[in-house]
């Protein structure tokens, strides 16, 4: 999983980015991400997800997934899907996507609101999973669960049918920087385990 930048129009709780990204070396430029690659290649992966934050603020996304796909990777963009649009996609296209995972926060537009921190996050979302389905990739749904969603999975379920997703994520909170200060509002309940 390469972490391209730190950088993310959401404000999600359960984020894991560092909680002062001024703390944080600059990011790797492409280069430096494309030897990256070639040692990840040298050594045997065969599989690579391009995260963050948000990784479509790389201008060189496309670069990137292009150099990637041409050393043999099968690759993965992870995004929020806020600033995808058409037009990138057929870029990614061109590039050699095999696949797009899009993340969710919740099964509606209004938790999906709170706890994103962006009012059109859903509809967004919403209509960019439409899009890939469209040009006939695959698509993984990913929600991270946590207090606020855990009761929602029979409807995570409908919307991930509803979009034909190719597979959902159901992840699990990983306790570091936001998430990790925000862990008491995460947490499950016990009623709700």
């Amino acid at each position: 999983l390469a972490e391209l930048t730190y950088r993310c129009p959401l404000q999600c709780p359960y984020c894991s980015n560092p909680l002062d990204f001024s703390t944080q070396a600059q990011e790797l430029s492409t280069a430096q991400w494309i030897e990256v690659f070639r040692q990840a290649r040298a050594m045997g992966n065969v599989q690579l997800g391009f995260s963050g934050g948000e990784p479509l603020l790389r201008k060189d996304l496309p670069e990137l997934k292009a150099a990637a796909r041409g050393m043999g990777f099968y690759t993965n963009p992870i995004t929020s899907g806020i600033g995808l649009s058409e037009k990138k996609l057929h870029t990614f296209a061109d590039a050699g996507l095999d696949q797009l995972q899009i993340s969710f926060q919740a099964s509606d537009p209004e938790l999906n609101a709170a706890l994103a921190g962006n009012e059109k996050a859903f509809h967004q979302k919403l209509a960019m999973a439409k899009a890939v389905k469209a040009l006939g990739y695959p698509m993984v749904l990913n929600f991270v669960l946590h207090r606020h969603n855990i009761d929602q999975i029979d409807r995570i379920i409908a919307v991930a049918l509803q979009l034909e997703a190719d597979d959902v994520e159901l992840a699990t909170c990983q306790f570091y920087g936001w998430a990790q200060l925000n862990r008491e509002g995460l947490l499950p309940t016990r009623e709700q385990i």
